[in-house]
């Protein structure tokens, strides 16, 4: 039996245009691969907010990663915005001489193309 391997690929460009739009002083990463893309956001003091304002922002971050994705040149990209997103939050802190790392993550559902049968 074959194997199929799918790569994971940074994309620092977006990135830095995420950043940006959000008006974000921390530049995210932004990896694309195993058919999501993934958003991590470090020492942004996330793990630490309310829920409800943890799944507005992914909600914000999946909406303007996919706006980014479809306006690139490359055909390749602009499929991906299909994909899920994955917003993540690590925090790391000093606690009692300890290294502790909080850790929030978020899946974003692709959104849903509806059929023409599932109209009136």
């Amino acid at each position: 039996m074959i194997r199929f391997q799918v790569g994971i690929v940074r994309y620092a460009a977006v990135a830095r245009q995420l950043a940006r739009e959000l008006a974000c002083e921390v530049i995210p990463e932004c990896r694309i691969g195993h058919g999501r893309i993934y958003i991590t956001f470090r020492n942004l003091g996330g793990v630490g907010w309310p829920l409800g304002q943890q799944g507005d922002y992914a909600q914000r971050v999946a909406a303007v990663v996919r706006g980014i994705l479809e306006s690139d040149h490359r055909r390749t990209i602009q499929r991906r915005t299909r994909s899920a997103v994955v917003v993540v939050f690590e925090d790391r802190a000093l606690v009692h001489g300890c290294s502790a790392v909080g850790r929030w993550e978020c899946v974003v559902p692709a959104p849903q193309k509806l059929a023409s049968s599932t109209l009136w």
